[in-house]
């Protein structure tokens, strides 16, 4: 299959023309949502963008550019890795551009770049926390020290600043840096990689931006080696997911671009085995990814913790980035449905609803000590937050020579160019992810018979799709294809996935839920907290068998719907820790109706205690 990069240039990603890819994305501009998401990514635009360019002010991030190009006195602030920081803030601004275009920020960008590019030395080496008298220690150690990783988020952000305005002016920067790194390393110069992969995905979209190979060959020598921070395996050794959480995933992202662009079958083959590994064995489901504290990590099959789950918010962002590209190149609906599942809880969890604070970690129980905070000392998370809500758009929908995809549901306006030429406009009218009703106007410049894709999620048992009213049969985890002429006047298609309120259980093996259920309606999963919850044990309760309730509560957390039903409560303040089982005092329960809203809102009121999983009624 081949298709002209030039016409995706504004996409997320930019498949290569003779990529092995069954869909090609839509450009991030060419979609505009509304919305539950809609109003994050405006709040993202308004709140989150500048209130953390502030704290970048405040904190050094800034000035340790100034400070290395000589433009200020001063010293540069010993915080590892924060120059990606930057980059990654400067990659969601230059994203969000496609969604709005804002003079000032693009004039903003342009004074960044000028600064970054004045720091860059004629080698092509940039790195601001191996300025000074650090120079000596460039590339000694690189099992920790984030340069390959921050020049990797260099190129991503110089890409997406490119593929927003067109300019060269930081793409420059980047090509400079990676020519550079292609002389330092390889076959014969320094035969290491990163200790924390990031730069692997990099390279290969500029090969895909530049059309210059070396920089997938570098990519590949990369992958060839042992990472000595992920148990000492190159990549198609790898038995499984396995150590830091974020570094593996962003692996095998990178791996997948490579994949897509060489089409090398052994990678693919791996690839779906890490990804069967990791979805099926070390996934929460808030889709939160990596259980241990202790190093960031990945633990054992089915070790997942409640309360000391660790999940932190780039790991979710690194799963949806995964989850995406392994979609393209297979185009099967259960990629888009484990990235759907993380960005409606483990990702939007990372972020509060004003917009200025965030969580590092997102477990799935709390007594009461987990708050957003507005800055950490390791900022990752809420500038990979930020790029991420920027460029949500440019995953909703997707082309190949067939047709027309719908990957993601949510109130929108879109246009797409088929292989064809001809533009296609589609207005997506629905309250999902709470309303479970969808409404596609598609209207193509002229008519012309090509297959619509709609991902039907496995959570869906009962839809029902009409084309035109005339009804299908939709099978759950899967995308139904419907083969049509369609005219250029609006032609309607109508998805009812029959939306209500369920209980999940957990496997067996799953040592802190055995006994417990959890409650989803569609895609979203639902937790209780304290608050609404007075005098509920939520740690030691079980759900009654009555019906749970739902209801849309309009002036709760802006506007949110809410699950009720019936729950025992334990009262075990004076409970023994230990006694002999036929000692052991009958706890006493209390009958209590419980509300649950949505995981992704909790923690926006103050401290509160919060459960997802609770005990079953036996």
């Amino acid at each position: 299959m081949e298709r002209e990069c030039k016409k995706m240039e504004k996409a997320i990603v930019c498949p290569g023309r003779n990529s092995k890819v069954k869909v090609f994305p839509v450009n991030i501009g060419d979609v505009k949502l509304k919305g539950l998401l809609g109003s994050r990514i405006e709040t993202n635009r308004r709140t989150s963008i500048p209130s953390l360019y502030k704290s970048f002010l405040e904190y050094g991030t800034v000035d340790n550019f100034r400070i290395a190009s000589g433009e200020k006195k001063g010293s540069i602030t010993r915080r590892l890795a924060t120059d990606s920081d930057l980059y990654k803030w400067m990659e969601a601004v230059s994203c969000d551009l496609q969604n709005e275009y804002d003079r000032e920020r693009a004039r903003l960008l342009d004074k960044l770049i000028s600064l970054i590019s004045k720091t860059q030395e004629k080698s092509g080496y940039i790195d601001t926390f191996y300025a000074e008298s650090f120079r000596k220690e460039r590339f000694k150690n690189l099992y920790h020290g984030h340069e390959l990783y921050c020049g990797g988020h260099l190129i991503q952000s110089a890409i997406a600043h490119h593929r927003a305005t067109g300019k060269d002016s930081f793409l420059d920067v980047a090509v400079k840096w990676a020519d550079f790194i292609c002389r330092k390393f390889g076959k014969g110069r320094i035969e290491e990689n990163d200790g924390h992969p990031e730069v692997e995905m990099a390279l290969v979209e500029l090969y895909r931006t530049t059309g210059r190979e070396k920089y997938l060959e570098l990519a590949g020598f990369f992958m060839s080696k042992p990472y000595k921070i992920l148990d000492g395996h190159a990549f198609l050794e790898f038995p499984g997911v396995t150590g830091h959480a974020v570094r593996m995933i962003y692996l095998c992202s990178g791996a997948t671009d490579y994949c897509i662009e060489t089409g090398d079958r052994k990678y693919l083959g791996k690839l779906l085995s890490l990804w069967e590994d990791m979805a099926g064995r070390k996934t929460y489901i808030t889709g939160g990814i990596g259980s241990r504290y202790s190093g960031e990590t990945f633990g054992m099959p089915y070790e997942l913790p409640n309360l000391r789950a660790y999940a932190e918010s780039c790991a979710a962002i690194a799963s949806m980035m995964w989850n995406y590209r392994m979609f393209l190149i297979t185009g099967e609906g259960r990629f888009m449905d484990l990235f759907e599942n993380t960005l409606y809880n483990g990702f939007l969890s990372g972020v509060s609803l004003d917009g200025r604070e965030y969580f590092y970690v997102n477990p799935l129980a709390s007594r009461g000590e987990h708050r957003r905070k507005k800055w950490y000392d390791c900022t990752c998370c809420p500038p990979n937050i930020q790029r991420m809500l920027a460029s949500l758009p440019g995953y909703f929908y997707g082309v190949s020579k067939e047709g027309l995809w719908v990957n993601l549901y949510g109130e929108s306006e879109s246009v797409a160019r088929l292989f064809s030429g001809n533009k296609v406009r589609m207005i997506q009218k629905t309250g999902y992810p709470y309303d479970g009703k969808v409404s596609l106007e598609i209207s193509p410049e002229r008519s012309e018979e090509f297959s619509i894709f709609l991902r039907i999620p496995r959570w869906a048992d009962n839809c029902i799709v009409k084309i035109n009213g005339r009804k299908f049969t939709a099978e759950p985890g899967q995308y139904f294809v419907g083969r049509h002429l369609w005219e250029s006047s609006k032609e309607n298609v109508e998805i009812d996935f029959g939306l209500k309120p369920v209980l999940y259980s957990t496997h067996p093996e799953i040592e802190s839920t055995k006994g417990c259920a959890a409650i989803k309606r569609g895609p979203v999963l639902y937790c209780l907290e304290s608050v609404d919850n007075p005098g509920v044990n939520l740690f030691n309760c079980r759900l009654e068998k009555t019906k749970l309730k739902e209801r849309f509560e309009p002036d709760l957390l802006g506007g949110t719907h809410t699950v009720s039903g019936e729950i025992l409560s334990g009262q075990d303040e004076h409970l023994p820790l230990y006694e002999k089982a036929d000692r052991y005092p009958d706890p006493k329960f209390s009958k209590r109706r419980f509300k649950a809203i949505p995981y992704h809102l909790w923690a926006n009121r103050g401290t509160s205690r919060m459960a997802v999983w609770l005990g079953k009624h036996i």
